[in-house]
């Protein structure tokens, strides 16, 4: 079945978070090894988890597409999406700095 456009959405925003994350556990593995602190490995588990989430959702997504869920389900995903990669694009902002 084809996307519907705020499943296309949903997805996007999931793979832009996915995206941000990389780079946030990519921070946090490299101080990580530097310091050898267990709050940094902490910091590392943290953005594991909320990476494999977000690529998580992109399937979770597709299955509800193809079940046939349409907006009324998708847009409030919507909300929660772009609500995450808002607060995921601070945290990513706040680490690189």
């Amino acid at each position: 079945m084809a996307l519907g456009l705020f499943w296309m959405v949903n997805i996007a925003l999931a793979v832009l978070s996915a995206a941000l994350l990389v780079g946030v556990v990519g921070v946090y593995a490299r101080n990580a090894r530097e310091l050898r602190s267990p709050l940094t490995l902490g910091l590392v588990a943290f953005g594991c988890l909320f990476l494999a989430q977000s690529l998580l959702s992109v399937y979770v997504y597709v299955s509800m597409n193809d079940q046939g869920m349409g907006a009324n389900v998708a847009v409030p995903m919507l909300a929660l999406n772009a609500a995450g990669l808002g607060g995921f694009a601070a945290l990513f902002y706040v680490t690189w700095r």
